[in-house]
């Protein structure tokens, strides 16, 4: 089994440094406080899928401004 874990500098090349502009739902926002605040070890199974739609979104907007 391979264990080696990517880092930062492996994903570094595939970005500018520029600023990415994303849309977030009422939902998403709160998703976001929520977790700044309890961590990632508190989220509901819901809680994961809103996460996930917010890193989806700025990934699809930094592939885009790329």
């Amino acid at each position: 089994m391979n264990n080696d874990k990517k880092t930062i500098e492996d994903y570094r090349h595939l970005v500018a440094s520029k600023d990415v502009t994303v849309h977030l739902s009422q939902d998403q926002q709160a998703m976001i406080l929520k977790t700044y605040d309890y961590g990632l070890n508190a989220m509901t199974d819901i809680d994961e899928m809103l996460l996930s739609s917010v890193i989806r979104q700025l990934k699809t907007a930094i592939h885009t401004e790329t």
